[in-house]
């Protein structure tokens, strides 16, 4: 084919689309929720499936020497109340010294803090969700033990998206958090338009000579689900 012919045919195909980067749309939030103390479970009251609110409860662990403990402190400072507000009347009478109300002030401060330890050792029993979101995983089931600090619960939360990218230095460079980038994404329901906003650009390359480019969907669509391949648009490099 002639050469001018050949020209002739490249000059009349469509101009390339603007730049768009391959990523991966990722949960906003994966928590794990641990077991605050060791114990075993008398309760679940979250499955895997479930919607969560924050400070829900997802799991019970035995509690019973806790309480009675609890119990105790509390019959005690009722009756260090009782006791400080007989000694203040008395001292206000006269009848005892300053030293004696004070006694007896210090001593129901000691029963309230006593109390409060023991409150919060029942509070440590129960597993609470530390925020709204998807329970994903449960690791442990009723009866069995928990050790501090293990796993019991995974949590994702869905009510945001965010698209993550690995790109060459030069494509992302310009980039800067809060830019709005658009973003396709091919879900169930097709191909959906979205609005992303840059939350992070790293500040160096790792040792693939890649930077990371985090963006984040506030309005994510129905069907948008965490592994799903995403092209977000790059600006016009002029």
């Amino acid at each position: 084919m002639h050469r001018a012919a050949i020209l002739c045919l490249l000059l009349a195909l469509p101009m390339p689309a603007a730049q768009a980067l391959e990523g991966t749309v990722q949960p906003y939030r994966r928590v794990e929720v641990s077991a605050p103390v060791s114990s075993h479970i008398v309760e679940l009251k979250a499955a895997e499936g479930d919607k969560v609110k924050a400070g829900q409860p997802l799991a019970q662990l035995y509690a019973r020497l806790e309480e009675l403990e609890m119990k105790r402190s509390k019959a005690l400072l009722d009756r260090r109340e009782y006791e400080a507000k007989g000694a203040r009347s008395l001292f206000d009478n006269r009848v005892i010294p300053e030293s004696r109300a004070m006694e007896s002030r210090i001593e129901l401060e000691l029963a309230r803090l006593n109390y409060e330890t023991a409150s919060e050792q029942v509070r440590l029993r129960t597993i609470l969700a530390p925020i709204d979101g998807l329970v994903v995983e449960r690791t442990r089931e009723l009866g069995e033990a928990v050790s501090a600090s293990q796993v019991v619960f995974r949590i994702l939360d869905l009510s945001r998206a965010t698209i993550v990218c690995n790109a060459r230095p030069e494509k992302v460079s310009r980039l800067v958090p809060g830019q709005k980038l658009a973003a396709h994404v091919s879900t169930p329901e097709g191909m959906t338009a979205l609005q992303a906003e840059v939350v992070l650009v790293t500040p160096c390359p790792d040792a693939p000579g890649l930077m990371r480019l985090k963006l984040l969907v506030r309005d994510p669509a129905p069907g948008l689900r965490a592994g799903l391949k995403a092209l977000v648009d790059l600006p016009d490099a002029s």
